[in-house]
């Protein structure tokens, strides 16, 4: 498996310190993660990056933080699809991650524009090295109940009937109460990224809080929370997956105001998986 950094880890800093920081932590490359200096720069200037530190662009991500242009990508990325991709192949990246509307049925509005566009742009795509890769999303309060394709088995059996790949964000499975070593299966043999962070309880004052959930809930270090990632990533090795393995982890965990910090973080987080993998840790 490779592991790869994703750039909205370290989203205040500029892309190159980014690539320096993640080849120096040991990574073998990135998630980019689409942000104004990406567009502002454009593919040829991330790929001269790419190039120079010897760190491939695995993947590409939406945007994690809304900018002008992109304010309603996290209802549904279909009318941003085009962009996305546009970013994706001038940077040459296999895989385009695409996250899962907000709609609580696939047969009308924003559900029915989901499935009917993805689906056809995965037809268009068919054969040129680029895929769309669904990820599981997360469960954040009760608004969560009753969206589409929210259970690994509905994520799973939209992906066989369509032929996608998925990604499997381990924190967001630990969200909806389900057992990660329990959800795998479902992923397991369309997996091409895993998004890989830890879970932790908070206090009820933060769980009333959406909005805090991503940066003190989800996406915590790796072995800070209650998920067994050594046992899943030891799953992933004795399975033979040969695919990337993300760090998705929050900047308020990784305490990106101390750059020192959060590369002897990122530089641990590395050695975690590696270990574990191996069945060292």
């Amino acid at each position: 498996m490779k592991i790869s950094l994703s750039t909205a880890c370290l989203y205040i800093y500029p892309l190159r310190w980014i690539f320096t920081i993640a080849r120096r932590a040991g990574f073998d490359g990135v998630e980019l993660v689409i942000s104004p200096e990406v567009e502002w720069r454009g593919g040829a200037y991330v790929r001269r990056l790419s190039a120079e530190y010897g760190l491939p662009i695995f993947s590409v991500h939406p945007p994690l933080f809304q900018f002008p242009g992109w304010r309603e990508s996290f209802t549904s990325i279909v009318p941003f699809l085009p962009r996305a991709l546009r970013v994706t192949q001038d940077v040459g990246a296999p895989i385009l991650v695409i996250h899962l509307p907000l709609s609580r049925d696939v047969t009308v509005g924003i559900g029915r524009e989901f499935v009917e566009g993805v689906v056809a742009t995965q037809a268009r795509l068919n054969g040129d090295g680029t895929r769309l890769a669904l990820e599981n999303r997360a469960y954040f309060s009760e608004r969560s109940n009753g969206l589409i394709l929210s259970t690994p088995e509905e994520l799973r059996s939209f992906a066989e009937a369509h032929d996608f790949p998925m990604t499997l964000d381990t924190a967001h499975v630990g969200t909806w109460g389900i057992g990660l070593l329990e959800a795998y299966p479902s992923f397991r043999g369309r997996l091409v990224n895993v998004h890989l962070s830890d879970l932790r309880d908070v206090s009820s004052h933060v769980e009333q809080r959406p909005i805090l959930h991503s940066y003190v809930k989800q996406h915590q270090l790796l072995g800070t929370g209650r998920l067994p990632l050594r046992e899943f990533l030891r799953s992933l090795a004795q399975d033979g997956y040969a695919g990337v393995v993300t760090l998705e982890l929050s900047p308020t965990a990784l305490q990106i105001w101390n750059p020192r910090v959060a590369e002897w973080k990122l530089r641990e987080s590395v050695e975690f998986v590696r270990r574990a993998a191996d069945g060292l840790g």
